[in-house]
């Protein structure tokens, strides 16, 4: 397909090419619009071993575009299970599907055309008008869009150009984060975490650890990857050392592997051998490169000003409690592509039909995940 605008096609911008930006784009392909993504990283974005919990919005996506089935998509969860404090659980049937950032980006990357995915092509600014959208590149090129489409993730740059004053804000814990793949977890860790959705809770804390793919999608025994995620609390003065890489920068939205320093790593891992359940403890412990992020709360108070939108992680970050992320921007993109498809020839009609119920859903979950996040982390809030 040519990258020109194809006459009588809607012409879209989308800022971000990862799982928001890419279900944006092929959703509004689908609708009949011409579709460009543009994404700030120059190669393809890393796998640094998220899990996500699949849900409907997600899966629909899968199974429209034929990208993957309920066999395929990720590891099935039979069980769900609490431990006391010396390991032992006693696990109830609850099935739940598991998955990856890395499986999910590989499949919709693969169903993106080639040629209208730009990396290392960011947007830097826009200017609106009643006709459209100027966008600016941070290579100092401009494009002309009838729609531009924010989904550029927590720290994106369409939502502080439209919304200055809105930012994340510190919810005051993190989550240490980690994988360890099956093959070297040993025969222990796996009989109690294989098959079963864990936690541990504990004052003022939690930990959970599920399958995952791995890294390359791969659902298969013996090549899965145990993911954990322990909640815990920060005061926001010592955020900033957490932040702080081997490299000696501080970051805002997540250390990643291989960036935490081992001081602070081995803090943690002293916490784990006296805190944690054993079961748990070992895992930590088994882990090479644990990453931390800090869990933030932001929302948006509009989603579509003019020609531009913002979907995804650009406009509310649900707490993880929810398993929502992911799936709210799917469902973000699936009803812009309803709503383009059913105005075709009125974009701003379809905007304010998509809006409205975006909105709704996103405030609700910003609610709900708030709750369960204090309920366990401050409880006394």
């Amino acid at each position: 397909m040519s990258q020109a605008n194809q006459p009588g096609r809607p012409k879209v911008i989308v800022a971000g090419g990862s799982l928001g930006g890419l279900a944006a784009g092929l959703e509004l392909l689908a609708a009949g619009c011409d579709v460009s993504v543009f994404e700030r990283s120059a190669r393809v974005l890393d796998d640094r071993g998220a899990g996500i919990v699949m849900q409907a919005e997600t899966m629909h996506l899968l199974r429209k575009y034929k990208l993957a089935d309920e066999h395929t998509a990720g590891v099935w969860s039979r069980f769900r299970q609490y431990l006391d404090q010396t390991g032992h659980g006693n696990p109830a049937p609850s099935q739940q599907l598991m998955t990856s950032w890395g499986l999910l980006y590989g499949k919709l990357r693969s169903a993106f055309p080639a040629e209208r995915y730009h990396e290392g092509r960011a947007v830097a600014g826009f200017e609106s008008d009643a006709g459209g959208v100027t966008v600016t590149t941070a290579d100092g090129g401009t494009e002309r869009a009838d729609l531009l489409v924010g989904a550029d993730g927590s720290r994106s740059v369409i939502r502080q150009r439209l919304f200055p004053d809105v930012k994340p804000t510190y919810s005051g814990y993190v989550a240490w984060r980690g994988v360890v793949p099956e093959a070297a977890a040993g025969a222990d860790l796996l009989r109690v975490f294989a098959g079963r959705f864990t936690f541990f809770q504990m004052e003022r804390s939690h930990i959970l650890c599920y399958l995952i793919p791995g890294p390359g999608g791969e659902v298969a025994e013996g090549q899965r990857r145990l993911n954990w995620v322990w909640y815990w609390n920060v005061p926001a003065a010592d955020l900033p050392a957490l932040m702080t890489g081997r490299d000696g920068r501080e970051r805002d939205f997540s250390v990643p592997p291989g960036q935490a320093r081992p001081e602070l790593v081995e803090a943690q891992r002293e916490i784990a051998r006296t805190r944690l359940a054993p079961p748990f403890a070992a895992l930590v412990e088994a882990t090479a490169e644990p990453f931390v992020q800090p869990i933030l709360d932001l929302a948006v108070p509009r989603m579509a000003v003019g020609r531009v939108c913002l979907v995804g992680d650009a406009a509310f970050i649900p707490r993880p409690h929810t398993a929502a992320s992911t799936s709210k921007a799917a469902g973000n993109a699936i009803a812009l592509g309803e709503a383009v498809a059913a105005h075709p020839a009125d974009l701003d009609a379809a905007l304010r039909a998509w809006e409205p119920e975006q909105l709704g859903i996103g405030r609700d979950l910003a609610r709900h995940g708030k709750m369960l996040g204090d309920r366990s982390q401050f409880p006394e809030r």
